[in-house]
């Protein structure tokens, strides 16, 4: 859908406005950011940031755009003020319309803040687009384990730990027996840090429910604001397509191209074994707290998420797929968060001892020519 709309002549696009590295972005880096340079699976092969260039005015980062944007105040309330977030949007959507195109506006983190959006940017067409958790979490896996890509895994618990206060995710996280990372003061880079730690300690099972409880909560949030939904895994349907040229033809788009759906579902629960037990116990989990929070959601906003969450694959061995043939989660005893603090605040000064280290052996394959390729650019990051 996004390489649809992007090469559509009357668009200007903008990929993941809230990105945190847009903060650092420069002139030569936009160039590192390509589907190409690691195993994303997409299609274009156009820059990621490529629309920013002129928002750069030779300087590091993007004119406006603050890092917090990206993990902060992920569930931001409608009525709450924050001006420079409204003021970098407004930005955005300036110089779309100053070229006479529609800007089109591509997020991955504001599933929590669209009532806020919406709020804010009343005339804008806002469309929350669903995708199955189980094929976006088999993603984020396959990143880390065959690329050792961990950024996907560890996002989900940047959200937990930088809003863990706000009572729709504190209320997932009760339901799906998850606790969040010890918080320390810093910068994004000792947030980033210590937040890995927290991950390195669960297992599989657990990074699963971490994702599926901010899943959850952001979906419910996102559905909450009233604005359209796109299910990602319908749009090869004719009613699924029809709503969305329809929903386009309001943004003053003509989109005649029908985007393929979400190819990435498996008929399988995420691991194996107990692993894939406890998913499913997980998905139950987050089943109820949806249907907890039903007052809130639109009708077809409850189905879709009943759907995308309801149990629906076999399980391995033969174990009968009900409560009953589930095991039973035990609320989980976290250390007190002083040693968890202390755990992390010591990883986080260990890793900058090692900083210089890092980065000497990073020059030292630059050197040698080995810096050439996207295998080496991930193991380095």
């Amino acid at each position: 859908m996004w390489e649809a709309l992007r090469a559509h002549a009357g668009v200007r696009a903008f990929y993941e406005p809230l990105h945190e590295d847009l903060a650092r972005l420069t002139q030569a880096g936009i160039g590192h950011f390509r589907p190409d340079s690691w195993g994303s699976l997409h299609g274009d092969g156009t820059p990621y940031f490529e629309e920013y260039r002129t928002l750069l005015r030779g300087r590091r980062g993007v004119a406006l755009y603050r890092r917090r944007f990206a993990f902060d105040g992920f569930f931001l309330p409608p009525d709450s003020s924050d001006p420079a977030l409204e003021a970098y949007v407004a930005q955005l959507l300036d110089l779309a319309r100053a070229e006479g195109r529609v800007p089109v506006l591509k997020f991955c983190r504001s599933l929590g803040r669209v009532a806020w959006m919406r709020a804010r940017f009343p005339d804008a067409v806002h469309a929350v687009l669903l995708r199955d958790p189980v094929a976006q979490w088999r993603s984020c896996r396959r990143q880390m384990e065959a690329d050792g890509n961990r950024y996907f895994v560890l996002a989900p618990f940047l959200i937990l730990a930088r809003n863990a206060g706000d009572p729709l995710l504190r209320d997932a996280m009760r339901w799906l027996n998850v606790t969040p990372p010890a918080l320390l003061g810093g910068g994004f880079g000792v947030a980033q840090t210590a937040t890995w730690r927290h991950v390195q300690r669960l297992d599989w099972a657990q990074r699963y429910r971490g994702f599926l409880a901010v899943w959850a909560a952001t979906s419910v949030a996102a559905l909450a604001s009233g604005a359209a939904m796109v299910d990602a895994d319908r749009l090869d349907e004719p009613a699924q397509g029809d709503a969305l040229g329809a929903l386009l033809a309001r943004a003053g788009l003509g989109f005649n191209a029908r985007p393929r759906g979400d190819t990435g579902a498996q008929d399988a629960w995420p691991g194996e074994g107990p692993e894939a037990r406890d998913a499913a116990a997980a998905a139950l989990a987050a089943l109820d707290f949806v249907r907890e929070h039903r007052g809130v959601l639109p009708e077809g906003g409850t189905r879709a998420l009943s759907r995308l969450l309801a149990p629906r694959f076999p399980l391995p061995g033969g174990v009968a797929l009900t409560r009953a043939g589930l095991p039973t989660v035990h609320p989980v005893r976290p250390a007190p968060l002083l040693r968890r603090q202390a755990d992390a605040a010591a990883y986080v000064a260990l890793q900058a001892a090692l900083y210089p280290l890092r980065r000497a052996h990073y020059y030292a394959w630059r050197a040698l020519g080995w810096h050439d390729g996207p295998g080496v650019r991930r193991v380095v990051k």
